[in-house]
C-alpha cells in the first residue's frame, strides 16, 4: 500500500484502507475501486490523499501508531463534549487508550493520517495535535499522569475557536487586521472557558493558553520568550503547526510531511524550541512508508521502513531492480540522498 495525494489518484485505483465521513462511519471500504465520480466527491469533502493498493506497493505494510477507530471515536466524543455535555473528564479513557497505543508502538513513527472528511476539521485537527503531543511526551519519558495532562492540553488547544465566527475561520482569502486580531484571541478564549474547571490541571490550561507563543517573542497572546513558555506550550506549538501545514485548507494546499518538517526545522531556535524539535523529529515519518521518491542519482524507490534516528534516511526498495537500499548505512550510501517525492 502507498499514500497518494488526491490530485494524483486516478480512476480504477483500489483503496488500501477505508476512509471515514465526519461522523466516524466508513464512507468507502478497503478494496473499493475508485471512479471519477467518487474522486470528485472526495475532493469536495476535503480529502487530501488516499492509501491505494497497486503493483508498486504490494509488499509495503503500514503500521498505525493509533488505530483509525480509536482516533475517530475520540473525534466524535470531543465534538459531543464541546457541543453538548461540557464534561471534559469524559475524554480521559480515550486519551488513556491513545497513550496505550503509542507506548505499545513506541518504535513506529506517525504516518500520514488524513483519511477523514474535513467538514469537521477543527475536531480532527485537535485530536491529531493531541496524539502528536503525547508521542513527544512519551519520547520525553513523561509518566502516565503527565501524558494525560499533555494529551488533554493538545486535544483542547483550539477550543477557544468555538467563539470565533466560521466565516472568519474558513475565510479563503487574506484576513483583515481586525479578523486576525480576533483569531489571535482564541488561546485566551479557550483558557478563560476552562479556567474554572477543577477536572483540568493548571499545566494543561497553561499549555492551551501558550500554544501560539514563539521562542523569539513574536507569538501571542503575551509575546513570551524561550524559558517563559511552558514545555506544554512548546510541544503543542510544534504539533499544532505540523498538523495544520499537512492539512488542506481553503487558502492553500497541504504540505507534504517533508515540506512541513523542513519548515519547522528551519525555524528551530527562532519560533520553535530546538530541543522539542529534536524530539518531534523522532515521532513523525518525514517520508512515510509507501512514499515513492527519487534519489540524488535519479533512482526511483519506495519507502519500506522509517529511521527514527535519522528521518531523512529511510529503508527503500529500488523500483527498477527491486533491491533493498538502507540509507541508514552511511558507509554504503554516503553519496545518496532523497531529492524529491514522486507519485
Amino acid at each position: 500500500m502507498r499514500y497518494v495525494s488526491i490530485e494524483n489518484v486516478t480512476e480504477g485505483m483500489y483503496l488500501a484502507k477505508p476512509i471515514y465521513n465526519s461522523q466516524g462511519s466508513i464512507l468507502l471500504g478497503k478494496n473499493f475501486q475508485l471512479t471519477n465520480i467518487y474522486l470528485k466527491k472526495l475532493k469536495e469533502l476535503g480529502f487530501v490523499g488516499l492509501y491505494i493498493e497497486d503493483e508498486i506497493s504490494k509488499d509495503v505494510f503500514i503500521e498505525d501508531v493509533v488505530s483509525d477507530q480509536l482516533r475517530m471515536d475520540t473525534v466524535t466524543k470531543l465534538e459531543r463534549i464541546v457541543e453538548d455535555t461540557g464534561n471534559f473528564e469524559e475524554l480521559t479513557p480515550f486519551l488513556s487508550g491513545i497513550i496505550d497505543n503509542i507506548i505499545e508502538n513506541k518504535d513506529v513513527l506517525l504516518q500520514i493520517n488524513k483519511l477523514f472528511s474535513y467538514h469537521n476539521y477543527t475536531y480532527i485537527h485537535c485530536v491529531n495535535v493531541g496524539i502528536l503531543s503525547i508521542c513527544m511526551g512519551v519520547r520525553l519519558d513523561y509518566n502516565r499522569e503527565k501524558l494525560l495532562k499533555l494529551g488533554m492540553a493538545g486535544i483542547l488547544h483550539d477550543i477557544g475557536k468555538n467563539q470565533i465566527p466560521l466565516e472568519i475561520l474558513d475565510k479563503p482569502g487574506k484576513l483583515t487586521e481586525e479578523e486576525f486580531d480576533l483569531i489571535k484571541m482564541h488561546p485566551v478564549y479557550g483558557y478563560t472557558m476552562l479556567k474554572g474547571s477543577i477536572e483540568l490541571s493548571s499545566i494543561t490550561k497553561i499549555g492551551i493558553l501558550q500554544h501560539h507563543e514563539r521562542c523569539d517573542g513574536s507569538g501571542y497572546p503575551k509575546g513570551l520568550r524561550n524559558e517563559e513558555i511552558s514545555d506544554f506550550g512548546k510541544i503543542i506549538a510544534i504539533a499544532d503547526t505540523y498538523d495544520a501545514l499537512t492539512s488542506d485548507r481553503s487558502y492553500r494546499p497541504a504540505y507534504t510531511p517533508w515540506e512541513a518538517y523542513e519548515y519547522l526545522i528551519g525555524d528551530g531556535g527562532v519560533h520553535y524550541d530546538f530541543t522539542m524539535l529534536t524530539i518531534f523529529s523522532k515521532c513523525i515519518a518525514v517520508f512515510p512508508v509507501g512514499t515513492c521518491v527519487e534519489l540524488s542519482d535519479g533512482t526511483k524507490a519506495i519507502v519500506l521502513e522509517n529511521n527514527p534516528d535519522n528521518p531523512l534516511r529511510p529503508v527503500l526498495r529500488n523500483l527498477e531492480n527491486n533491491t533493498v537500499m538502507d540509507l541508514k548505512n552511511i558507509k554504503k550510501h554516503h553519496a545518496l540522498c532523497i531529492a524529491h517525492i514522486v507519485e
